[in-house]
């Protein structure tokens, strides 16, 4: 498997992804990208494993506004297919 960079896909990756950066550089987690073990995908999640981080508890709650915009999109697709 070759190289991928970092996969974000929702809120919660973003701020993943931003901790890892500032906790252990950029660097560093460039790094443990490429060592992430068989078929797994590079999400940050795999990435804190392989810097052996322990997540903060804070980073898995969405604050309020985000989950608020996140539901009204999703109630706007709704719509949209129902229509």
């Amino acid at each position: 498997m070759g190289y991928e960079p970092m996969i974000t896909e929702n809120e919660r990756d973003r701020r993943t992804a931003a901790w890892l950066i500032e906790t252990y550089g950029a660097e560093a987690v460039a790094e443990a990208e490429t060592r992430i073990a068989g078929a797994r995908k590079p999400y940050p999640s795999n990435i804190a494993k392989v810097l052996g981080a322990t997540l903060p508890e804070a980073l898995k709650r969405t604050e309020n506004a985000a989950a608020r915009q996140k539901l009204a999109e999703l109630r706007r697709m709704l719509d949209e297919h129902l229509s």
